[in-house]
């Protein structure tokens, strides 16, 4: 039965005493009452979010952190480097390239190409890329130093190629520039390059008087003055073996580098702002400003976005004290019009990271449970107002007692309200009214799963994307007579996709196993079976064995973890060895593996038979060889490559993948990589994906 009807029956017989004034008292209250319980529900779950926003921007500064701690350590090392080579006689005379050597085609090293990860910054935007050697550093004498004077401290420094390119692999794709300058005006930087103004002394940029000044280890912003790029830059001081000042040790790290978008800004909302900001005193007008470093909305570097547009609110001065006393912690102000939630924490080299994320992207819950609760009270009035015209005398007891009774079952409702807020999602209501009430108490027991739900599933995905970056390879491998490059590009937080490069030995001869999996599936569950796999891969691949029985074994304890699940893995295996111009594979259930011939431009595949592993583990998986010739390229990949749609619907198709490789065939496999990658991104335009794609280009060499 109704609320309304039981009121009315119980009214009916009361039938004694009007309800005009209690009436209008319980009315009030009631309204009074929704009003404090969206509140106090507002309030708590505000105070919720507010913490994790803060221990999120903790986390991710402590990561930065550790980030300059592993920066710190890498330069230390160069430093001890440079230290050592000043001790040592000078070596051998080698084959030199001055910086000037670089801007000339003919004087160049041979290995001179557009980097990617050295954009050329302008004032209309990043308008080509820096050609640069990695396997070559440059020299550099300042103005006014004259090379026979300095000749023995050049042919030390040639000793520090290896100890460059060894700190340029380990530390990926972060790294700008690493160099030495000497007091004397020479100057070694890695990678390569040229583009230096002609006035260029490097004893007189900031990193270097910095270092020279503090004796010590020191962090500062600078702009590149071969790129314009905006960089992070560690410097300190490095001695001759007397223990005099020789000169400057340091390396340029980007800024751009810092920002974990994909982390971020999907953690609560895709509206959520980034930045990594600095604080200073204008010494000129003494105003306080926070300048924008990076931000994730692509600020102009070195802008003052933040400072410029709300330097008229008295809370930016707030949070430029609270930045310049190294706390952290979070704040209520508007950001572009809108009322937002702050976040903040200290980095390294006086920068903070801030996180912004607009009020009305967390308080959905908050407002539901507002309105479920005005709806109640406004079905109440009406249901009391027509009691009135009703009611007699005796009315008023009946309805008073009515409603202290309702009230106790709201309370009940706040208090698990509050439970809830402080990370308690067991508890729940039990019905007990059998009428609308008991309809609010069934809506909160279905919202608390579906809150306590989505906070597991952020933290598995977290962790699923943790496990899979990891696993997958963090450089291309270097095997003698091959080159071999790889990348995978997943389509949602986790995916399916895998590839890996394992180094093997048959028969007393080393062998390089090149591996591409494609999951079932995404999600957590496709992350933790492709671990499984690769666990199984790596360790049965250092036992003896050929292929096929590896592939074997592998698929009967897969099958083990997948009996009961119905998942599987399609699997290409195939091995590469330097006494022997040929390629050895085993094909589950993947797609062939591509092979072209430049010789006679002929395209074959890589065929085999054999289901996806994890489906039958009884099955006898064969293996198969070809001989390879210099010039051929293989490519093994998943379907996402072929697959993937454009606006219109069309699939790229593997007629273009064949065109690119046919086009391409002299370039580098890194190169081939990339050219496939940017040609699908252009393609697929602002579609967006709808499967991983894991490419692996293997380019014979002998």
């Amino acid at each position: 039965m109704k609320l309304r009807w039981k009121y009315f029956l119980v009214l009916v017989a009361a039938s004694l005493v009007p309800l005009l004034v209690v009436t209008w008292i319980s009315q009030n209250a009631s309204r009074r009452l929704g009003k404090t319980i969206s509140g106090k529900a507002q309030n708590t779950l505000t105070d919720t979010v507010k913490q994790e926003m803060v221990r999120a921007t903790r986390s991710y500064a402590a990561f930065s952190l550790l980030g300059g701690q592993t920066t710190e350590f890498a330069l230390r090392m160069l430093a001890a480097e440079a230290e050592l080579a000043l001790a040592l006689r000078p070596p051998s005379p080698t084959r030199i390239y001055y910086a000037a050597d670089f801007d000339e085609p003919l004087s160049a090293p041979e290995d001179m190409a557009p980097s990617k990860y050295h954009p050329i910054r302008s004032k209309g935007g990043v308008d080509s890329y820096k050609r640069i050697s990695r396997q070559h550093p440059n020299f550099l004498l300042a103005p006014g130093t004259l090379k026979e004077d300095v000749t023995a401290d050049i042919a030390r420094f040639t000793r520090l190629s290896s100890a460059l390119k060894d700190l340029n692999q380990q530390y990926g794709t972060g790294l700008h520039w690493a160099y030495v300058s000497l007091e004397n005006g020479v100057h070694i930087s890695y990678p390569g390059h040229g583009g230096y103004p002609t006035d260029y002394d490097p004893r007189k940029r900031l990193w270097y008087e910095v270092a020279k000044q503090s004796e010590a280890l020191t962090w500062i912003p600078i702009v590149d003055a071969t790129t314009g790029q905006l960089l992070l830059t560690l410097s300190m001081p490095i001695k001759r073996p007397d223990g005099s000042f020789a000169g400057v040790a340091g390396m340029d790290i980007k800024i751009t580098h810092a920002l974990a978008e994909s982390e971020t800004a999907s953690r609560w909302s895709q509206k959520m702002s980034s930045f990594i900001v600095g604080a200073e005193t204008d010494s000129s007008s003494g105003k306080r400003k926070i300048w924008v470093i990076s931000s994730q909305e692509k600020s102009p570097p070195g802008s003052t976005v933040v400072g410029g547009i709300f330097s008229e609110y008295p809370e930016i001065q707030e949070l430029f004290r609270r930045i310049k006393n190294k706390e952290s912690g979070y704040l209520d102000m508007p950001y572009k019009g809108v009322e937002s939630l702050w976040a903040y924490a200290a980095m390294i080299a006086d920068q903070y990271f801030v996180i912004i994320v607009p009020k009305s992207e967390i308080m959905t819950l908050p407002e539901e449970v507002g309105q479920m609760f005005a709806g109640y009270s406004k079905e109440q009035r009406a249901i009391t107002g027509l009691a009135v015209v009703l009611a007699l005398i005796f009315v008023g007891i009946v309805a008073f007692f009515t409603s202290r009774f309702s009230t106790d079952h709201i309370l009940t409702l706040i208090d698990a309200l509050k439970r809830v807020a402080k990370g308690d999602f067991s508890v729940r209501l039990k019905p007990r009214m059998k009428d609308e009430r008991d309809q609010l108490v069934h809506a909160f027991n279905e919202i608390v799963p579906k809150i306590e739900e989505h906070m597991h599933m952020s933290n598995a995905l977290g962790l699923a994307q943790e496990v899979q970056q990891s696993l997958l390879p963090q450089s291309d491998p270097s095997f003698p007579g091959f080159d071999i490059a790889g990348t995978s590009i997943y389509c949602d937080e986790t995916g399916g996709d895998y590839y890996d490069f394992i180094e093997t030995h048959r028969g007393g001869q080393p062998g390089l196993a090149v591996v591409v999996g494609d999951v079932s599936g995404h999600g957590v569950s496709s992350a933790l079976l492709m671990a499984t796999a690769r666990a199984l891969i790596m360790l049965r691949s250092s036992m003896p064995g050929e292929a096929a029985g590896i592939i074997n074994d592998v698929n009967q304890y897969l099958s083990l973890d997948t009996a009961q699940t119905g998942n599987f893995m399609t699997f290409f295996y195939c091995e590469l060895t330097q006494h022997e111009p040929e390629v050895r594979w085993v094909r589950a259930g993947h797609e062939p593996a591509l092979i072209y011939d430049p010789s006679t431009d002929v395209f074959d595949e890589l065929k085999g038979h054999g289901p996806a592993l994890g489906l039958d583990n009884t099955f006898e998986y064969d293996s198969f060889r070809r001989r390879l010739e210099t010039g051929q390229v293989i490519m093994i990949g998943t379907d996402g490559i072929w697959e993937m749609r454009n606006k219109a619907g069309a699939m790229f198709g593997k007629k273009g993948l064949r065109e690119i490789i046919r086009n391409n065939h002299t370039a580098s496999a890194r190169q081939i990589v990339d050219t496939v990658t940017d040609a699908l991104e252009h393609f697929r335009g602002d579609e967006a994906p709808e499967d991983d794609i894991t490419l692996v280009v293997i380019k014979v060499g002998r």
